[in-house]
């Protein structure tokens, strides 16, 4: 995954909640780093890294999310590990890069996407970035943004029934 991905824009309504220890199954040397959604099946004990065979998520009902990682996980490839990760909160809106970036880069192209229900892209190389297409169980919906205080970015808030601990 690469560093940084997805940033907070707006905390959720009573403000940021403190970071929540995760387990990590043993993977690549700190699988997880800072600023990616992450992932957490139900009845899961372990965070799951978002990969390239992950693309496509997160659905309603089927993919969960546990938060936003707020630290380097400490897994190696022969040991388990832990990472802090930020849970989700009513309200929260965040910043990703989009997938094509000339799908967005009008306002008026910008506005006429917001309110779809999309979903992530990640790449081979780990880097996620926001799809447009518009679908009933995707996860994440497009928020407002004036793209001239935040060029090249997409805002969007994670549903309700993505998220973990709904």
């Amino acid at each position: 995954m690469a560093q940084g991905d997805i940033a907070m824009l707006k905390e959720g309504a009573f403000g940021s909640m403190g970071a929540t220890r995760h387990a990590v199954a043993a993977g690549a040397v700190g699988s997880i780093k800072p600023g990616e959604l992450v992932l957490k099946a139900l009845g899961n004990a372990s965070v799951a890294v978002w990969t390239a065979s992950n693309t496509a998520k997160p659905v309603v009902g089927t993919d969960f999310i546990a938060g936003v990682s707020a630290s380097l996980s400490t897994d190696t490839a022969a040991a388990a590990g832990v990472v802090d990760i930020i849970p989700l909160a009513e309200g929260q809106v965040f910043l990703a890069n989009p997938d094509t970036a000339a799908t967005w880069d009008t306002q008026a192209k910008y506005d006429a996407l917001v309110g779809r229900r999309v979903l992530l892209s990640t790449t081979a190389g780990g880097v996620q970035t926001i799809l447009a297409t518009d679908g009933a169980t995707s996860g994440l919906v497009i928020q407002p943004l004036d793209i001239s205080k935040y060029p090249g970015k997409v805002a969007f808030s994670i549903r309700s029934g993505a998220n973990y601990l709904a």
